[in-house]
């Protein structure tokens, strides 16, 4: 692990790309509808049952991380809130995912909407626990 003498986040590797940003999750939920805070707080507490992390706020989004960053929240709209999720192979045949992205050759981004707390189903933990899962095999191999 290496901690960025500017911000003091521990990262992964030696001057691993970062946001060293002022910003904090106070920000982001600055101004946000009763029924967006809401999600969010639940997406982090469904999050919380599958494992720790740290909640890493940059200019423009939101980052859940354990070793490195597993799970994205870009947007927290009127009334839902936006997330990806980048894993290690494409899993098109779901229904949760609204769109797919490959990022480079070894993740593809898949995007999610949250409208209510029960959007976080069985199938939408699974994919959660999935990102969490191959980001503790991430901190395995560079140890």
């Amino acid at each position: 692990m290496w901690t960025c003498p500017t911000c003091t986040q521990s990262l992964l590797r030696a001057n691993q790309t970062h946001s060293c940003l002022d910003k904090t999750e106070a920000d982001f939920l600055r101004g946000k509808s009763a029924v967006t805070v809401g999600l969010y707080h639940h997406f982090l507490a469904q999050y919380r049952t599958i494992g720790d992390f740290k909640i890493h706020p940059a200019k423009t989004m939101i980052s859940l991380a354990k070793n490195t960053r597993f799970c994205m929240i870009y947007k927290l709209g009127r009334n839902f809130i936006d997330i990806y999720i980048p894993l290690n192979k494409v899993y098109a045949d779901t229904l949760c995912f609204h769109k797919i992205g490959h990022i480079g050759e070894k993740l593809t981004n898949h995007w999610l909407r949250l409208y209510q707390p029960e959007d976080i189903n069985e199938e939408v933990l699974h994919y959660m626990r999935l990102a969490y899962e191959q980001d503790a095999e991430k901190g395995e191999e560079n140890q």
